[in-house]
C-alpha cells in the first residue's frame, strides 16, 4: 500500500515538473508572444477600420453640405453675370474646414484611384469657389461698414450743431439711409472670376466616386 502511494506521489511530482518546465520553457513564452502579437494586430486593424469609416462618414457629410452651398450660389448668388449682394452676403461658407485635406490619407487605397482623383478635383474646385466667395463677402461687408460709418457721422454732426431738437434731423437721416440703397462696388472681374470658377464644379453625389465613399462609410 505504501509502495502504491509512493508511486502515485512520484507520478504527480513528475507531472508537476513537466508542467513547470512547460511554463518556464521557450515554447510557452513563444506561444504567449505569438498570441499577444495576434491580439495586438487584430485590435490595430479594428482601430484602423474604424478610423477609415469615420473619415469616410465625415467627408460624405461635408460633400453633401458643400454641394448645397455651391448650388445656392449658382441659383441665388449670381444671375446673368451679376452678383446679388444680399444673397452672397448671407450665403453660408462653402466649408469651414477642408475635411478632405484632413482625412484623405486614411481613405486612399480604400477606393478606386479614379474615384479618389474625382473627389480631389471636387474639393479643389470647391476651395477655389470658397476663395472667391470669401473675397466678395468681404467687399460687401466693407460697403455695409462704410454706410454705417457715414450714417453715424451724419447723425452725430446734427447732434453737435446744438440745435434745439436734433432728433428730428437724426430721424430724417435715418429714414434717408434706409430709403436709398447704394450697392457695393464689386468689380465686374469678380463676377467673371466667380462664374469661371463655378464652371469647374461638377456634382459628386450622383457619381461612382461618392457611391464608393458612402459604401466605405457603412
Amino acid at each position: 500500500m505504501l509502495l502504491h502511494k509512493d508511486s502515485l506521489s512520484l507520478q504527480q511530482n513528475k507531472h508537476i515538473m513537466v508542467i513547470n518546465c512547460f511554463w518556464n520553457s521557450n515554447l510557452f513564452q513563444t506561444i504567449v508572444l505569438i498570441l499577444t502579437a495576434c491580439i495586438t494586430l487584430v485590435l490595430y486593424r479594428d482601430k484602423k477600420r474604424k478610423e477609415v469609416r469615420n473619415a469616410a462618414i465625415i467627408v460624405v457629410l461635408q460633400i453633401e453640405e458643400v454641394e448645397k452651398n455651391i448650388e445656392y450660389i449658382l441659383s441665388e448668388g449670381i444671375v446673368n453675370g451679376t452678383i446679388l449682394e444680399t444673397s452672397m452676403h448671407y450665403s453660408s461658407l462653402i466649408f469651414e474646414e477642408n475635411h478632405w485635406d484632413k482625412y484623405s490619407h486614411l481613405i486612399v487605397g480604400h477606393i478606386a484611384s479614379e474615384s479618389f482623383e474625382k473627389i480631389d478635383e471636387f474639393y479643389k474646385a470647391a476651395n477655389q469657389i470658397r476663395e472667391q466667395q470669401v473675397f466678395i463677402k468681404q467687399k460687401i461687408q466693407q460697403s455695409i461698414d462704410s454706410k454705417v460709418w457715414h450714417y453715424y457721422a451724419a447723425s452725430y454732426t446734427q447732434v453737435a450743431n446744438n440745435d434745439v431738437d436734433p432728433q428730428v434731423k437724426v430721424q430724417s437721416i435715418h429714414d434717408r439711409f434706409n430709403q436709398i440703397s447704394v450697392p457695393p462696388f464689386i468689380h465686374k472681374e469678380f463676377a467673371i472670376g466667380l462664374e469661371k470658377t463655378l464652371k469647374r464644379y461638377n456634382k459628386l453625389s450622383d457619381g461612382n466616386a461618392y457611391a464608393e465613399l458612402k459604401k466605405l462609410a457603412k
